[in-house]
């Protein structure tokens, strides 16, 4: 099938990409809510063959790979990017000087992890491969000359599927249950032993003395389309009339309740033996889903629940709890655990759909890696009689992995509870006998460390996009320094009269 010679674009096969992307390679959130004259742009990625090695003749390519992606506009982004529900689409073209057999023509979408070379397993794991046939032999006399051009479309997978397959030693059969996953993003961490990477493979085989099989591999990036359920209804009502959101006491239903915990506050000051028993509660705003590029909503509760004094004239109760909030001793954060296999062959095998042997992996064969990925930000408290209200909120970075769950990989996040240390209180917590949840595994309170490690989590998600319905969540307390680069545009900060701490 031949065609009118295309224009020709830029051969990314031979720039040096980085290592590491920008975390605005992963942005999705402008897809549905985009401002005007802001959004994606369509583009082409061109990843030719050249010439035989040794041979003579035309140096010019004789066989592209041209993909199409939709990428930011505002970013230099260099290489295809896909979203979970788009198709792989391009076209293969031939430009061929002389007489050639060719026996087939594929593309192929491959993902895998691969671990480190500083890792003790070095390896490989093939945990997704789709073919894609071109043209073959079959079809023709096998002998090309001129320009063809084939244009494909196919599903870039949004789940993979693993088939656990386990022996049973008493009656020697076999048992196996069908799993599926969502495909995980591409995954490039820094101190993460392993990564996740995507490649569209064009594969041309041509027939002479010898089978040869010619290659043009794109890198290319892969982000899982992952929505959040929708805001709880005061909650959404508060960001369209751009109002403070109801606490906890006034919209039970729309926040989470963390932690609740005892706390004893003393003065450093020999002189002055005044101790409190503070009852805290922690809590986040539900649901417990948060697009990257948002803010988690946080509300701290504390009560004044007992006193302990040598001399009456000498209790301050009220100025010590002041104190103990101002101070923000009590500190809430995001946490980010990485989980893989430390040797990929020992997770499943197989392609689109893969056979695992011997059941699940024991945590000792597995690598993590855990982040502290950000703190809240307060407000100045709020007091009213024995009781002291703090508001806040965590911002979640751009660059945050979405969470995922499969054999090979786990991406959890969690908001942890910490006591932060005082240069002029003493805080330690009552221990307590109700059990703790860490990334989604239990574990026992009285055990926790201590001051001023965390003590407390709780198990969040993280999503790529926003709601489908309802309004976008607006964030009321500034970006830490450090993250103001990683805003998104569709991120905003309300003006009011608040006291930042």
């Amino acid at each position: 099938m031949e065609s009118v010679n295309p224009p020709r674009y830029s051969t990314l096969s031979h720039v040096t990409l980085p290592s590491y992307l920008d975390p605005g390679d992963f942005d999705i959130s402008s897809l549905d809510h985009g401002r005007p004259g802001e959004g994606d742009s369509r583009q082409a990625f061109d990843f030719c063959i050249e010439k035989n090695p040794g041979s003579t003749g035309d140096p010019q390519p004789w066989a592209t790979l041209r993909l199409l992606s939709t990428v930011p506009a505002a970013l230099p982004v260099r290489r295809p990017r896909y979203i979970g529900g788009e198709n792989v689409e391009g076209s293969v073209m031939l430009d061929l000087k002389r007489p050639r057999t060719v026996t087939s023509i594929a593309v192929v979408l491959r993902g895998s992890m691969v671990t480190s070379s500083l890792s003790e397993f070095a390896s490989t794991h093939t945990f997704l491969e789709v073919v894609h046939p071109i043209w073959n032999k079959t079809t023709s006399t096998g002998k090309l000359q001129g320009s063809y051009e084939w244009q494909f479309s196919f599903p870039f997978p949004i789940e993979v599927t693993s088939v656990v397959t386990g022996s049973k030693q008493r009656s020697r059969t076999q048992s196996s249950s069908e799993n599926t996953y969502l495909t995980p993003q591409t995954v490039t961490e820094r101190g993460v032993y392993a990564n996740v990477a995507y490649e569209v493979i064009l594969k041309v085989t041509t027939a002479g003395l010898l089978s040869v099989k010619h290659r043009a591999t794109a890198s290319v990036l892969y982000i899982p389309f992952i929505r959040p359920p929708p805001l709880c209804p005061l909650r959404a009502l508060a960001y369209v009339s751009g109002l403070a959101l109801p606490g906890p006491e006034d919209d039970p239903d729309g926040w989470q309740m963390v932690q609740r915990m005892e706390l004893r506050v003393s003065s450093k000051d020999g002189f002055d033996p005044t101790a409190i028993t503070l009852e805290c509660t922690a809590y986040i705003a539900k649901p417990t889903v948060y697009t990257r590029g948002t803010s988690i909503p946080c509300y701290l509760i504390y009560k004044n629940r007992h006193v302990e004094y040598e001399k009456q004239d000498r209790v301050d109760s009220t100025s010590l709890a002041t104190n103990f909030a101002k101070q923000r001793c009590i500190s809430l954060g995001i946490t980010q655990q990485v989980h893989h296999q430390q040797d990929p062959r020992q997770t499943p095998t197989g392609r689109h759909t893969c056979d695992y042997v011997g059941g699940l992996v024991e945590d000792d064969e597995r690598s993590t890696r855990e982040d502290e990925r950000g703190t809240a930000v307060w407000w100045t408290p709020q007091i009213s009689g024995k009781h002291f209200y703090m508001e806040g909120g965590i911002h979640v970075d751009i660059g945050h992995l979405p969470s995922c769950e499969t054999p090979f990989l786990r991406v959890s996040h969690a908001v942890t509870i910490s006591v932060k240390l005082s240069h002029d209180l003493d805080v330690s917590v009552i221990p307590q006998t109700t059990k703790r949840v860490r990334h989604g595994r239990k574990g026992s309170a009285a055990s926790a460390p201590p001051v001023p490690e965390s003590f407390a989590d709780f198990p969040i998600k993280i999503a790529t996009a926003h709601a489908e319905q309802g309004p976008l969540p607006l964030s009321y307390t500034p970006l830490p320094p450090k993250n103001r680069r990683s805003v998104p545009y569709d991120s905003k900060v309300l003006d009011g009269d608040f006291g930042f701490l």
